[in-house]
């Protein structure tokens, strides 16, 4: 089985941002600490590409007659970043209540998200959504909500089941305003946060502490993936996740995240009882002291199973001579419940290289080795 594995692993970062007049200072402390922020996180995180992408929100005319979104797809080009943010001029708008389920929506439809990578939702206002469900302010012009039918909680509903887990909801508060409802939004997804900020300058360290958490979140899952290929996708979850020190809901959530990600092609087997716990005995026979180059002779073994289920044995022969080692067998055998099986097996050694040789002959349960013999001999 072959794994991708992390060792260069994608972020998709999607801001979405207000960008009437009160956000001006807001987005000019974002604008100022972005290449800080993407420093500081590329350097703990190995391997880690980032690209940006902005939804810029405004309102529905005749509120704002600029334009309800703009949207500038993902890109890794942080310079391009900069340059967009630098260029967002706030408005003056005119309600209190902004067209925040516009720029979800478009967060969600419009970018290209990566299906392979990291996702962070950013939602970043400081006016609450159209609608009596999110706000009392009697200047909303649009109480019944949003006027393209559009609700925000059903956007990141739709943007986790779009992605699963693989997808994080951040959600910033820049007015007391909007703590209700943006409260609202960032619970309505398992894991979706909320933080509440009062001065501009508190949010560079807000999203810097977002990534960060994202980053420590893809160092476990690539301790979860190394976990998982050192046991061949085999194990018991409990005792994993004492071993990697993580409560078993965090193992899982890793485990779905690396399967939604395609590092891993499969949830992990449980891993089977040993082969004492089985009971299982293998007894391995002779090997002629002298043997033909290229033509088969009989090997047996014995193999006892008092299970009452059925176990799966590999047999794998090597032969050492002169020049090297090459393969004789490698042949997998289901052994029936409470059996006691003779297993005759032909092995052909093919080599031209006459004189002292050594046959390895190995059986294994599972990826462990049960029985071994190491038998010399001579090629004709």
């Amino acid at each position: 089985m072959e794994w991708i594995g992390l060792a260069s692993t994608k972020l998709d970062v999607a801001f979405v941002v207000d960008t009437t007049g009160s956000m001006k200072d807001d987005i000019t402390a974002v604008k100022d600490s972005l290449f800080e922020i993407v420093n500081h996180i590329t350097a703990r995180t190995e391997g880690l590409e980032i690209r940006f992408g902005i939804v810029s929100y405004r309102d529905h005319p005749p509120q704002d007659r600029t334009y309800i979104t703009r949207v500038f797809d993902f890109t890794e080009k942080i310079r391009r970043v900069h340059k967009l943010i630098s260029e967002l001029r706030p408005s003056e708008g005119g309600d209190t209540p902004e067209a925040v389920a516009d720029g979800l929506f478009d967060a969600r439809t419009k970018l290209t998200w990566e299906r392979n990578a990291y996702k962070v939702l950013l939602l970043v206002g400081d006016a609450p959504p159209h609608g009596k469900l999110y706000n009392s302010i009697g200047d909303d012009y649009f109480p019944d909500g949003c006027p393209r039918g559009l609700d925000p909680i059903d956007e990141v509903k739709k943007l986790r089941a779009d992605f699963g887990s693989t997808v994080f909801i951040f959600v910033c508060g820049c007015n007391p305003l909007v703590e209700e409802s943006f409260r609202k939004i960032a619970a309505s997804v398992d894991g979706g946060k909320y933080y509440s900020l009062l001065e501009a300058h508190e949010l560079p360290g807000a999203i810097l502490q977002i990534l960060e958490g994202v980053s420590d979140l893809i160092e476990a899952d690539r301790k979860v993936l190394t976990y998982y290929e050192a046991n061949d996708g085999t194990f018991d979850m409990g005792e994993a996740a004492s071993t990697l020190n993580l409560e078993l809901r965090e193992l899982k959530t890793s485990l779905s995240r690396l399967l939604e990600l395609g590092r891993i092609n499969r949830w992990p087997k449980g891993r089977p009882l040993s082969a004492s716990q089985m009971g299982l005995k293998v007894v391995l026979g002779e090997v002629p002291n002298n043997i033909v180059a290229g033509k088969a002779f009989n090997y047996s073994l014995r193999v006892t199973n008092p299970s009452p289920t059925v176990i799966g044995i590999r047999v794998i022969a090597s032969l050492v001579t002169a020049d090297g080692v090459s393969e004789v067998t490698n042949e997998h055998h289901d052994i029936s419940p409470r059996s006691d099986k003779k297993l005759e097996l032909k092995f052909v050694p093919m080599t031209e290289t006459k004189g002292k040789a050594s046959l390895r002959v190995e059986v294994f349960y599972g990826s462990r080795s049960v029985a071994t013999e190491i038998y010399n001999t001579r090629i004709y």
